[in-house]
């Protein structure tokens, strides 16, 4: 173990670090606040995570800080807020910067000006003053007192009320009653579980408490903005944390939010900035689709119709974006008794749908109001191998996909869908056939194709597919809670059997289209349904309702589609065609497959100035990628039909056929691009040729799976060339050894950690110091810095989890500064200051040294990342150098006794150690184990020390070990626990315990990160029993133990460690040099170590987190332990 030196830290941190840290992630989010005022910008500080203020410059409203607990100023800690680092020729730059700003836009003094003459108000709804925030509700819709309904996967024996002439429905509408605010069910889960998991984000974690906090300080700043009630603000914020407090904050001001994707083109979001005039919008610092406005007082526009909480934007016919207004209680009602997935305190959801859609609602506040949790995915469009590792890192268990990305995983990797607890798919017709492929891989996990426009928000219909629906039609089912699902022809209810329009009613339903009461009167209206007026949506989708009450899916009324999930309206983007400078006309036609499911759209034109892919490069800049058509195709003239009309089958069948030969069969690239879009031209971009987002993740699979290696995505939309991806292809797979060099489940966390951070984790950093006095040869210094670089192949790796963690061997020499200081310069600031800067994991820079010259001394200093570096290390790192030197210095070369085994062979060696373990028998032991371990909480830490130092005579720890029959950690464990139980009252709880990987000779050698940690439960045993227990099942990966606890606590938060390396003594011909040992940043919330070194003095280390552990808690520890240990 090894660190940076001690410093207050922050009291939230990122989980992606060593297990000990605890399941707290940095928020990454507070964010720095921008609210402009006219002319004048109020900048807030910076928002690095949970702890930090948000402030409000001279001049701007909120002036006063409101600082939230946890963080001791001055000390800003880069989480997700900072951008990773990116990798740009040669050189390491920030990608995006991931801050986000409230800017204010100014308007023209007077009325709020309509919109194609109408007023930014709901079709019905009456200008009143603003509505107060209701109390605090149960999430329970029937009434405070009312059972909760429990989960159930089929509900045959639900009451239904038949409706006179029609079929039976569940859920009827004469039982609707208002639901809570999201925000309010939100604020009861934060009372009764603030430490629970709320957010799993980029390897980071938020509890409900956390989350709450810092969405409140957002919260303030659009308060401070004049957001209110009726309010509509724009959310332009990447997914992440800092989006997700976003919008609990804007609900939590009583306005609605409009998540937008900010990958959209600057042209559609000026669109959408044009329907909402006016307003607060949340955007990233280079987004600059919402612009200021100036002059005049600012004037929000208002939504008066009650309940507003979200707004969605589809694709209109006419080209513009049709806005959605969604109230509060038509996301909540799905989930009050919910009858198509379990939502509880142990659901996890993973969060990948595209936020400005409805089913994004569905995969946050679905756990959120129930306790759950989210885990969020930032990296898109999904491949098989990160739901694989979804399923196995976040512990996810309920997902929604696209019927298209569905399909798309049966066929290239259905396994990847085992551990799942519930699948939901949905958008398009699901096919019979994948459903049934599935059924048998997966006959455990509850499959559910679901039905509904975002006109009622989310689902209407699911249905549980059973193998017997493999054999014909899948059903869309029943309608879900609080929903009504008729079919109509005209205003006339058809009976069970007779096609016609599926029409939905209930609290589902959208409050209507922003500034659109035409199309708003025409889409929602009032029918007499069941015998009953009643408000109804109509959907334009055909179906029929059997006699069993089973609605039945039979097509559209319209042009409207569905593409990959995505409702298109082929009209709208005829229109943005037809706009374009140069197009005469332009016809979208749908392309089908043999199931009649739209896979596609082809836009045919005629023009005189502008080819296809000019014509697509205008496309791209007005519509969202996911609108833009798969094929361009320019025409002479369109062919017609025998009655006039344009030939669609002929302009069809201008597209190339499925399958093109291209290329020779051997060029994998090719071979599989051709059978995926029917082109493979090397000189164009796969996307100019007809590739699409699920297309080119069909491609990389295959590409993985031929050569048995994952291929990013990432990639090929970086290289979208076809000869520049193969040659990436090629350079990146030549020379790849078949064992590859996978990170262990430690580094591989280390390595989140990093990247959450921006590279700035220098907490993870592990310093080495020593002074130098005598004739030091600092150019042989430099050359054995080099050696053992390239000795020691985790110190020269470039580390990497493109869908697979791996320590890849890399090509940088090691960092090696010389620095000089002045006769009265401070040598050990210039050493520090220097060794804290970031290091490059992705590059191949885990690790550098420094040498820093003074009038009587030289202060030689290394630092190396945690993932290439733990405490047996050092020793080892100091004895190479040592060897290095001595041969530099007498103008040689090194000459090694033995060769360090590279990172492959390191991990080969691991897994051979790791093969002869019962692995089942330990995870029957650890499930049992952890399964109601308590998770106790420090009291709330403090200023004060955050290390304290005891000198120990090991004789004595070694003749206590001896009395009791057990070793130096099982009396460490068992003073812990005697002295926690005294400072805190704790009496069951568990302990961290770090181990080692290195069991066999080869495996001592190299420098590297080689340990794991196991949890100690103490408490109902004797330490020493528990110890031996816990280090008999040691083989099991931390991280699987976790996840077998089904919890989203840490195991412990206490970590009691045994150092006993040797001291990493540099032994320089003629000089003589001082190591000094320095307390690092701990590992967990409560650090307690027993150094011991092989012929050092021994003492006792207490260390805390001063943001989760008090000062006096540290010091009673210290005190107990000391005098355990014979002190």
């Amino acid at each position: 173990m090894g660190g940076q030196p001690v410093r207050p830290r922050a009291a939230v941190r990122g989980v992606g670090g060593p297990p000990g840290r605890g399941h707290r992630g940095a928020a990454g989010g507070a964010a720095a606040v921008r609210v402009r005022h006219g002319d004048r910008d109020a900048v807030a500080g910076p928002g690095d995570g949970v702890g930090d203020g948000v402030r409000v410059g001279a001049g701007g409203p909120g002036a006063a800080a409101a600082a939230l607990p946890g963080r001791p100023p001055g000390r800003a800690r880069p989480g997700p807020g900072r951008p990773l680092l990116r990798r740009a020729g040669g050189a390491v730059r920030a990608g995006r910067r991931a801050r986000a700003h409230l800017r204010r836009h100014r308007r023209a003094a007077g009325p709020e000006p309509a919109r194609r003459g109408r007023p930014h108000r709901l079709p019905g709804a009456q200008a009143r003053p603003a509505r107060t925030r209701h109390p605090p509700a149960r999430l329970e819709a029937d009434g405070p007192d009312r059972p909760r309904p429990p989960q159930r996967r089929d509900a045959p024996g639900e009451d239904r009320v038949t409706h006179p002439a029609t079929h039976p429905v569940t859920h009827p509408v004469t039982h609707f009653v208002p639901h809570p605010g999201i925000h309010t069910a939100f604020a009861e889960r934060v009372r009764e579980q603030p430490g629970a998991v709320a957010l799993v984000h980029a390897g980071g974690r938020l509890t409900y408490a956390e989350l709450d906090e810092l969405s409140s300080a957002i919260a303030g700043e659009l308060a401070a903005s004049g957001v209110g009630p009726g309010n509509v603000v724009p959310v332009v914020v990447p997914v992440s944390a800092r989006l997700v407090a976003t919008v609990l904050a804007v609900l939590k001001r009583g306005a609605a939010y409009a998540a937008l994707d900010p990958s959209w083109p600057a042209e559609r979001l000026r669109r959408i900035d044009s329907l909402l005039p006016g307003q607060v919008a949340v955007v990233e610092a280079d987004v600059d689709a919402f612009p200021r406005r100036a002059g005049g007082a600012w004037r929000p526009p208002a939504i008066t119709a009650p309940g507003a909480a979200m707004v969605f934007f589809t694709s209109g016919s006419t080209g513009e974006p049709k806005a959605v207004v969604s109230p509060h209680g038509a996301t909540t009602r799905l989930f009050d008794g919910c009858t198509f997935a379990t939502f509880d305190r142990t659901t996890v959801v993973a969060q990948v749908s595209a936020v400005p859609w409805d089913a994004f609602a569905l995969e946050l506040w679905g756990p959120l109001v129930t306790g759950g949790t989210c885990a969020l995915v930032e990296d898109r469009p999904l491949m098989p191998s990160s739901l694989r590792a979804l399923v196995a890192g976040a512990g996810v268990n309920t997902m929604f996909l696209t019927t298209s990305l569905f399909h798309l995983v049966v066929e290239e990797d259905v396994a990847a869908f085992a551990g799942l607890r519930t699948l939901m798919v949905g958008g398009e017709k699901l096919s019979a056939r994948h459903a049934g492929r599935f059924l048998a891989a997966h006959p455990d996990v509850r499959l559910v194709n679901a039905y509904g426009p975002v006109e009622s928000t989310v689902f209407a219909l699911t249905h549980d597919v059973r193998p017997p629906d493999a054999a014909g039609e899948v059903p869309l089912g029943r309608p879900v809670p609080r929903t009504s699902v008729h079919v109509v022809a005209g205003d006339r209810e058809c009976a069970p059997g007779e096609v016609g329009e599926l029409v939905v009613a209930g609290d589902g339903l959208a409050l209507g289209y922003l500034g659109d009461p035409v199309l708003t009167a025409a889409k929602f209206t009032t029918l007499r349904l069941g015998g009953r007026e009643t408000r109804a949506y109509r959907t334009g989708d055909l179906g029929v309702v059997d006699g069993a009450g089973v609605f039945h899916f039979r097509g559209r009324g319209d042009r409207q589609v569905k593409v990959r999930g995505h409702r298109l309206e082929p009209a709208g983007v005829e229109h943005v065609a037809n706009a374009v400078p140069g197009v005469r006309r332009a016809v979208v036609v749908p392309v089908t497959d043999d199931l009649g499911t739209c896979r596609a759209l082809a836009l045919f034109f005629t023009s005189d100035a502008l080819d296809a892919p000019a014509l697509r490069d205008e496309l791209r800049r007005g519509l969202p990628a996911y609108s833009v058509p798969d094929h361009v195709v320019a025409v002479e003239a369109f062919p017609l039909s025998a009655n006039g009309k344009v030939d669609t089958r002929a302009l069809l069948a201008l597209l190339p056929p499925e399958s093109t030969p291209a290329g020779s069969s051997d060029d994998d690239v090719l071979a599989e691009c051709a059978a995926l879009i029917g082109s493979a031209d090397p000189s164009r971009s796969f996307f100019d040729q007809g590739g699409t987002s699920l297309a080119a993740v069909r491609l990389c699979t295959r590409l993985g799976a031929r050569h048995g290696r994952p291929v990013p995505v990432s990639r090929l939309m970086t290289s979208p060339t076809l000869a520049d991806f193969r040659a990436w292809l090629s350079t990146s797979f030549a020379g790849v050894q078949v064992g590859q060099p996978h990170l262990t489940p430690m580094q591989h966390s280390f390595l989140v950690r990093h990247q959450v951070a921006g590279g700035a984790d220098v907490e993870n950093h592990c310093p080495l110091r020593w002074t130098i006095t005598g004739p030091l040869d600092p150019d042989a210094l430099a050359a054995a810095v080099q050696d053992v670089h390239r000795r020691h192949g985790y110190l020269h790796a470039a580390y990497t989890d493109d869908d697979l963690p791996l320590a890849r061997p890399g090509d940088l020499p090691a960092a090696f500064a010389l620095v000089t200081t002045g006769p009265d310069a401070a040598p050990a600031e210039p050493l520090r200051s220097a060794l804290a800067e970031p290091l490059d994991l992705e590059a191949g820079a885990p690790w550098r040294a420094v040498l820093v010259r003074t009038p009587g001394a030289w202060h030689f200093g290394l630092t190396a990342h945690h993932i290439a570096f733990d405490g047996w290390s050092r020793h080892r790192i100091a004895e190479d150098l040592s060897v290095a030197y001595r041969a530099r210095a007498a103008s040689g070369e090194p000459r090694w006794e033995v060769a360090v085994p590279s990172p492959a062979e390191t991990h080969r060696a691991l897994t051979e150690l790791a093969s002869a373990a019962d692995v089942e028998a330990q995870r029957a032991f650890w499930g049992a184990e952890v399964a109601d371990l308590p998770t106790p909480v420090f009291p709330a830490g403090g200023a004060g020390e955050v290390v304290v130092e005891h000198p120990v005579d090991p004789a004595v720890v070694d003749a206590v070990a001896r009395d009791r029959g057990v070793g130096r950690s099982a009396v460490l464990v068992e003073a812990v626990a005697e002295a926690l139980a005294v400072a805190v009252g704790w009496d069951d709880f568990g302990v961290g315990v770090p181990v080692t990987r290195r069991g066999t000779e080869a495996l001592e050698l190299p420098v590297g990160c080689l340990i794991d940690m196991v949890c100690v439960r103490v408490g109902g045993r004797p330490a020493g029993e528990a110890v031996t227990r816990a280090l008999a099942h040691a083989d099991l990966p931390y991280a699987e133990v976790a996840r077998l606890r089904r919890s989203r606590d840490p195991l412990y938060r206490v970590i009691a460690a045994v150092q006993d390396s040797p001291e990493p003594r540099l032994e320089l011909p003629g000089c003589e040099v001082t190591w000094h040992d320095e307390p690092t940043a701990p590992l967990a919330e409560l650090q307690v170590e027993l150094i011991a070194p092989v012929g050092g003095a021994a003492k006792l280390r207490v260390t805390r987190d001063p943001g989760r552990v008090d000062a006096a808690v540290m010091a009673v520890v210290g005190e107990r332990v000391l005098k355990a240990l014979g002190g």
